[in-house]
């Protein structure tokens, strides 16, 4: 299959979970597996559909550098159990467009380039939007629980690597500067989540990303 063809695939398992209740799909995998890429492709053919989506991060909702960072910056414990709020992304996003929630929700809490908390805007949901929202370990028990449809993006630690390191090079001071700090903190960590979590196990769908082209669609019959 090519990518139009998976794309159209996943989307057509998405609505077909639809109701007139928010549903939320939540997207997983390594750092820089391709989760984001994937998440805005489904956003902007969703959306065609004239389904109202809401697109989201985990990375609006990091802790801040006293707390992510109180191990140590290269730390890949760290980055694993300090890195995000989980608190803030249930309480103010998954939990009120959850079945039992408000609808009112808020998209940001801290602004990573100031370091702040922000107030983001509080919105209201149509009964029928749909969330899209990708984080790295989005599928830790907590997390996971709070989501209606789950894709784990699975890509190759090497390709992830050489994908992450070239994109992040001239933030993170060189191309070698970025691949030790990939090595030794973002997926260190991400070996620590795929070990304790074994995120694809609770997956709804599959995407292998290694070829960008051409990925292959695996729907994991979990229920």
């Amino acid at each position: 299959m090519n990518r139009t063809e998976v794309l159209n695939a996943i989307s057509k398992a998405i609505m077909a979970n639809k109701n007139d209740k928010p549903l939320r799909v939540g997207i997983s995998g390594i750092t820089s597996s391709g989760k984001t890429t994937l998440a805005n492709e489904l956003s902007k053919q969703l959306g065609k559909m004239g389904v109202p989506v809401i697109q989201a991060r985990m990375d609006d909702f990091h802790n801040p550098k006293s707390v992510r960072y109180q191990r140590g910056r290269e730390s890949a414990e760290g980055y694993y159990l300090d890195a995000y709020d989980h608190q803030s992304l249930l309480n103010k996003l998954l939990i009120p467009l959850g079945p039992n929630g408000n609808r009112q929700y808020s998209v940001k809490s801290l602004d990573l380039s100031s370091d702040q908390y922000v107030d983001s805007a509080i919105e209201t949901a149509k009964e029928n939007s749909l969330l899209l929202i990708d984080g790295t370990f989005l599928f830790k028990d907590d997390l996971r629980k709070e989501l209606d449809f789950m894709i784990y993006v699975q890509t190759d630690i090497d390709i992830a690597l050489e994908r992450g390191s070239l994109r992040e090079q001239h933030a993170l001071g060189g191309l070698e500067r970025a691949k030790s700090i990939f090595i030794e903190r973002y997926h260190a960590a991400s070996r620590m989540y795929l070990d304790e979590h074994e995120p694809a196990k609770y997956a709804d769908m599959i995407l292998v990303n290694n070829d960008l082209d051409h990925p292959e669609l695996i729907v994991n019959n979990r229920k």
